[in-house]
């Protein structure tokens, strides 16, 4: 099995640091970007311990062939995945290359799990219940509070043992009792997990904010404005501002200028400085007056253009 723990300081860098899974991170609050990744993979197993300092938005796709499911790991979670809002303890659930995005909320710790679909299937079948299995197939979850009491007082200890023993992960008879733990206290959660009414409004917000990203990233050569975004959606000011408050905690004009930023932020770590200049890398994403994009830039990201860590 292999094991890897990674400090980071670049939301980019850590999007691409999570083995098996194809995704995309950006940084939506301003400051100096901090994270650790803690993983351990094998061809049928991957676990991570994810923590993160800032707001994040993640968009991606799951690893083919695996189920998945993770869970806020020391304190009720506020954010919003695959558009269901998650306002306290769940268990966030995903299919098999299955689309997916998540709004985090400024400071997260969590930990996932993914295993193939029939073997995910057909453990939560065999230790919980066949409705349980069935539930797999919900994104969302909720479980009560009282029974997160398992993460603080048993799987916490263990990972952080397990984090400072590499013996762990170099004996087959250790690698299965670690993979057994994870895996037995995330079933009793979705053993006492209820299946909640699904939240039609909430529903209806993301499906906002999904289109107006779409919208921003197909006229990227400058800034759509909050009038574009009603007229083409054919929605209020009033809801557009709900929408991205509920969803992102931002507003929507705060939300499109950082997808922007972030775009360029990814660009620069992905380019060296003879293949695109800043200024030209800016102007990209309709951003023109580079004092005022640098200072944006710097606000967000803790650095300036020039600071950032370029392809060599």
């Amino acid at each position: 099995m292999d094991f890897r723990v990674s400090a980071l300081a670049d939301v980019h860098d850590h999007s691409l640091a999570l083995n098996g899974w194809e995704q995309v991170y950006r940084q939506m609050t301003p400051g100096r970007f901090e994270s650790k990744l803690v993983q351990a993979t094998s061809a049928e197993f991957y676990f991570f311990r994810e923590s993160t300092n800032r707001r994040v938005v993640q968009a991606g796709v799951s690893p083919a062939g695996f189920a998945s499911i993770a869970v806020p790991l020391y304190a009720p979670l506020l954010g919003t995945f695959q558009g269901r809002k998650v306002d306290g303890y769940a268990l966030m659930m995903l299919g098999s290359g299955e689309e997916f995005r998540f709004y985090t909320p400024e400071a997260m710790h969590y930990v996932g799990v993914s295993l193939p679909v029939e073997t995910m299937t057909e453990l939560v079948a065999v230790t919980v219940s066949e409705e349980a299995a069935r539930l797999l197939k919900h994104n969302v979850l909720p479980f009560p509070a009282e029974a997160a009491a398992a993460l603080q007082s048993r799987l916490v200890p263990f990972l952080d043992a397990a984090e400072r023993d590499a013996e762990t992960f170099a004996h087959p008879a250790s690698i299965k009792r670690f993979q057994d733990e994870v895996l037995s206290v995330l079933f009793g959660l979705l053993e006492g997990a209820t299946n909640s009414h699904r939240d039609l409004t909430h529903t209806t917000y993301s499906d906002i904010v999904r289109r107006c990203e779409r919208i921003a990233q197909e006229n990227t050569l400058e800034p759509v404005t909050v009038l574009d975004l009603c007229q083409e959606l054919r929605c209020s000011r009033r809801t557009l501002q709900t929408s991205f408050q509920r969803v992102t905690n931002m507003t929507p004009v705060e939300y499109l200028r950082s997808l922007r930023l972030n775009a360029v932020h990814r660009l620069l770590r992905s380019t060296n400085a003879e293949e695109l200049l800043i200024g030209d890398a800016a102007a990209r994403l309709g951003f023109t007056h580079l004092s005022y994009f640098a200072r944006e830039y710097r606000d967000l990201f803790g650095e300036l253009p020039s600071q950032t860590l370029r392809k060599s």
